[in-house]
């Protein structure tokens, strides 16, 4: 058979037998808890496989979402003409610091806003 880890993505604890040397003892997996199991008796449990590359991936996610616009950046923004509170609002929730703005002007993503926000902000932050 088959081992692989699985993580208890189902928010509840969950009581298994589990075979140690010559002895069957019970465990409990906690939620987000990750375990060794046999493929097929993780799947039976419901249980999801767990990958470290998806798990880091959503630590990056995380670290990604805490990142806060300063004031100075927002100041800046809104000090272009055509920028309002709405168009603001749209810009710091896809880049919250003006790094993020201005790697992704340097890197020549396309911005998705109104052309002539693109614009002003590509003659400000370049």
């Amino acid at each position: 058979m088959i081992k692989i880890r699985f993580k208890n993505t189902t928010g509840n604890a969950i009581r298994i037998r589990k075979i140690k040397g010559d002895e069957c003892i019970w465990v409990t997996i906690k939620p987000n808890e990750i375990i060794e199991l046999d493929e097929e008796y993780g799947y039976n449990l419901g249980l999801e496989p767990f990958s470290e590359t998806e798990e880091s991936n959503k630590e990056k996610v995380k670290k990604e979402e805490l990142k806060k616009p300063s004031e100075k950046f927002l100041k800046e923004l809104l000090s272009i003409n055509g920028i309002g509170k709405k168009t603001l609002q749209d810009i710091i929730s896809i880049y919250p610091t003006k790094k993020d703005l201005v790697n992704a002007i340097k890197g020549k993503k396309e911005l998705p806003f109104r052309d002539d926000v693109v614009k002003k902000l590509i003659k400000k932050f370049r």
